[in-house]
């Protein structure tokens, strides 16, 4: 019987001795399985790195990030939605990962919050509300379900002060489309005739 192993990352490498040799992974940057390919040792390292990745550590603020992609809520966004929560999601993840439950409790936990929004606000002010935002939302989603007892980043405000101000066209400009010279249908469409 054949079983098909998803996510498989063979990676070829030259020895020293100027041979091939293929080293296989569970996935891109995972872990490397034993044994060779169709072996029974090489089918159980699989499901055994299989098995670590699914494990979610509960009593971690990864399991809410966790919970909240699994759940009806998140599905139910619109796909670019989801693809940037998802990055965001992951950039929590990494900053806080192992951060504990427990922790979210304490009054200093918002200042530990809003200490990382500020370091991706050296980037991009935008970009840190929304992961702000993302962190907030995934907070109170858990906080409604009990999976937490409090949101720290509740009201957390905003960094990003944007004005289009300047993009606003004024009356001069809709006289230069305006003019013969420019084609009809774009002076049509921009000063509404």
């Amino acid at each position: 019987m054949r079983v098909r192993l998803k996510g498989i990352n063979p990676v070829p490498k030259r020895l020293a001795d100027g041979t091939w040799k293929t080293y296989w992974y569970a996935w891109k940057g995972g872990p490397p399985l034993r044994g060779e390919p169709g072996t029974p040792e090489f089918v159980h390292s699989y499901n055994e790195a299989i098995a670590r990745k699914v494990a979610t550590p509960q009593g971690t603020l990864q399991a809410p990030l966790r919970a909240f992609e699994a759940s009806a809520e998140f599905s139910g966004l619109a796909e670019r939605t989801r693809a940037d929560y998802i990055k965001h999601i992951k950039a929590i993840e990494k900053e806080f990962r192992d951060f504990p439950l427990s922790g979210l409790t304490d009054r200093r936990t918002r200042g530990i919050f809003m200490a990382w929004r500020d370091r991706l606000a050296a980037r991009s002010r935008r970009q840190a509300d929304y992961a702000w935002q993302v962190l907030a939302r995934v907070l109170s989603w858990a906080l409604d379900r009990g999976l937490v007892l409090a949101n720290p980043c509740a009201r957390g405000g905003r960094l990003y002060r944007g004005s289009r101000a300047d993009r606003i066209w004024t009356a001069d400009d809709a006289r230069a489309v305006d003019r013969p010279a420019a084609r009809r249908s774009l002076a049509l469409a921009v000063v509404g005739l």
